[in-house]
């Protein structure tokens, strides 16, 4: 499933219009050309570098060459993710924090953790921006209830003034940014499938450049306050049932 562009979503998903369809439903005329279509005015060597990269890269053949859709931008940090139920197996819960406010949202992610099974289980909450304090603390506690959050230390305030207010909230050392991902990057991820801005930042949450292990700070909202979570409670791996099975 594509969760990036509304175009693909308008016009091919929700029309049921296949990629590469040459035609006209309703109302609209798809023309989609490819190399293919020339391929006898192309020349010998064009078309040699067109058989390495399919040979090398078809991922890179599929979306450049034959312009079919991307699901994932190039260079995505978690490739280890799948759609499915979340926690079918009852494990014990908890949730992660991430703190926005005019422009970021404020993310609020459940997450069930499986240390034998090496999956981790995620569906969000909260992916919202422009909430005011109580705003916020009423909404996690119609949601979540009395569930521990683990939230972004670099908000002090902003968690005194949520546990004045009843919410069951605790700050993380954070770490390197590093040191978290690679965490999760142990675990296979599972997605509820009403979670869809965090499938949206998997599937766009990339390296700075190949080869690095620096990230571009963008689409990572729902992706840090998992983060947070995971780092607490493999920090704290007697918390619970958490990782009893």
């Amino acid at each position: 499933m594509l969760f990036r562009s509304w175009i693909y979503k308008r016009f091919f998903q929700d029309k049921g219009v296949e990629a590469g369809f040459n035609g006209v439903k309703d109302n609209v005329c798809y023309i989609h050309s490819t190399y293919l279509d020339n391929i006898e005015n192309l020349s010998k060597s064009f078309l040699e570098r067109i058989k390495t990269i399919k040979e090398r890269n078809i991922k890179k053949y599929k979306h450049k060459i034959l312009g079919g859709w991307l699901d994932k931008a190039e260079g995505v940090v978690f490739d280890n993710w799948t759609i499915g139920q979340f926690n079918p197996d009852g494990l014990q819960t908890s949730c992660g924090m991430d703190f926005g406010f005019s422009v970021d949202p404020d993310s609020l992610i459940e997450v069930a953790i499986d240390k034998k099974k090496k999956k981790m289980y995620v569906k969000e909450h909260i992916y919202k921006n422009g909430l005011k304090s109580h705003e916020l603390a009423k909404i996690i506690l119609d949601k979540v209830d009395n569930k521990l959050i683990i939230a972004d230390s670099a908000e002090p305030r902003l968690i005194e003034d949520l546990k004045h207010l009843g919410v069951n909230i605790k700050p993380v050392k954070k770490g390197t940014i590093e040191s978290g991902i690679t965490r999760m990057q142990d675990y296979e991820l599972v997605v509820c499938p009403e979670s869809t801005n965090i499938a949206k930042e998997l599937n766009n949450y990339v390296y700075a450049d190949k080869g690095s292990k620096l990230y571009v700070d963008s689409y990572n909202h729902a992706i840090d306050a998992i983060r947070y979570n995971v780092i607490y409670h493999l920090d704290n791996p007697n918390y619970g049932r958490y990782f009893v099975q």
